[in-house]
């Protein structure tokens, strides 16, 4: 997994949030992307889809005083992807999970969010990793 797999996958997720607006095949459709790419992004869109109850139930917990409706989308989508990661890629280590997703939330979110991400994250990792 990279980071363009999961920027795509944030992207996606970002758009499925409005209404009528860009689901994966239109993004597929606009972006340029090898077959490994697209797979490691739809994992994750396709993971955070099949546990969003649960991944949305995690950062709810983790998040004191901020329900997941008051969240920047960006950021929701980021700690849903992210959680997803520590949930069912065992394989990839913490640091490295929340490292992506702080990187991400520099470059597309506001200059509050990263400190706000890691720190639920944070608490997710404890929870789901021990």
């Amino acid at each position: 997994m990279n980071r363009s797999a999961r920027e795509a996958a944030m992207r996606i997720m970002y758009s499925m949030d409005f209404p009528g607006e860009t689901k994966a095949d239109d993004y597929w459709g606009s972006h340029k992307a090898s077959r490994t790419m697209r797979e490691d992004a739809m994992k994750i869109v396709d993971g955070v889809a099949r546990r969003k109850e649960e991944i949305d139930s995690l950062i709810t917990g983790s998040s004191e005083n901020w329900p997941l409706e008051r969240m920047a989308t960006i950021d929701r989508n980021i700690l849903r992807a992210a959680s997803f990661e520590l949930l069912e890629c065992p394989d990839v280590p913490v640091a490295v999970v929340v490292d992506e997703a702080l990187e991400i939330a520099k470059q597309y979110s506001s200059p509050d969010s990263a400190p706000f991400i890691n720190g639920v994250l944070g608490k997710i990792a404890k929870q789901t990793r021990g």
